[in-house]
C-alpha cells in the first residue's frame, strides 16, 4: 500500500490579480505536495487539482507556486523544466500541454519569501501563454504541473497547498492507469487561471498530493 506523505510549506504569496481565479498559496507551512513531469523520477507521480469556470474564458496567464523539497538544495537547482497541462473532466483528454524551463521569457520566476517545509524557498511562477486558451463556462477542468529534474534522485519538486477549494484532487503515479481521483483529500493545490483583459472569470477548484517517504 502507497505511503501518503505531505510535504508543507509556509507565506501567503506575493501579488494578486482581480481579474483571477485564485487557489492562492495561503498555507505553506501546513501542505505542498511532490509533482513530477515525467516517470522515472523518486516520487512518481504527478498531481492534478480540479476547477470551473463560471463562464467562456480566454485565458493568457496560468500562476502557480512551488519549490525544492531540500533534500540537497533550497533552490531550484534541481529544476530542470516544468510541464502544465490542462484536461477535459474525463482527465484523459488534454486541451493544453506546454513545457518550459526558467530560462524562457514566457515563464517568469520570483521567490515569494516564504520557507517551505524543511526549509526550500517558495517561488511564485507565472506562465505567459502566448495565444490565448479557450475555456468554456461551467466545465470542469483539471490543471498538473510537475517538474522534470535533472536527477532524478535528488531534490524533488513540490507543489504549495491551499485551503481555497473542493478537497479533490487526482494522482497519477506512471503505473499506466492513468489519474486516480482522490475525494475528499485534505488539502488543495495553489494555482491561478489569468484571464485576459474584459474576459470576466469565476472558478471552483481543488487538490493533493500524495508521496512516498524519502528513504
Amino acid at each position: 500500500m502507497r505511503l501518503i506523505v505531505p510535504a508543507v510549506l509556509v507565506a501567503l504569496s506575493s501579488s494578486a490579480f482581480a481579474e483571477v481565479y485564485v487557489q492562492d498559496s495561503d498555507q505553506p507551512s501546513q501542505a505542498s505536495f511532490f509533482s513530477d513531469a515525467v516517470a522515472g523520477q523518486f516520487f512518481s507521480q504527478r498531481m492534478a487539482d480540479n476547477f470551473t469556470l463560471a463562464s467562456d474564458t480566454e485565458v493568457t496567464q496560468i500562476r502557480w507556486w512551488g519549490g525544492s523539497q531540500n533534500f540537497q538544495f533550497a533552490d531550484l537547482t534541481n529544476m530542470s523544466s516544468y510541464t502544465v497541462r490542462i484536461f477535459a473532466d474525463d482527465l484523459s483528454t488534454e486541451v493544453f500541454s506546454t513545457t518550459v524551463d526558467t530560462e524562457l521569457s514566457s515563464l517568469s520566476v520570483s521567490a515569494t519569501g516564504a520557507t517551505l517545509f524543511g526549509g526550500g524557498m517558495e517561488f511564485e511562477y507565472t506562465l505567459d501563454l502566448g495565444s490565448a486558451l479557450s475555456l468554456s463556462g461551467g466545465s470542469e477542468y483539471w490543471i498538473s504541473i510537475g517538474s522534470t529534474l535533472v536527477n532524478g534522485g535528488a531534490d524533488a519538486w513540490v507543489w504549495s497547498g491551499s485551503s481555497m477549494g473542493d478537497l479533490v484532487n487526482a494522482t497519477d503515479f506512471f503505473n499506466g492507469s492513468g489519474f486516480t481521483v482522490f475525494d475528499p483529500t485534505f488539502n488543495d493545490l495553489a494555482f491561478a487561471i489569468v484571464p485576459s483583459p474584459g474576459s470576466a472569470s469565476v472558478l471552483v477548484g481543488a487538490g493533493l498530493v500524495l508521496a512516498r517517504r524519502r528513504r
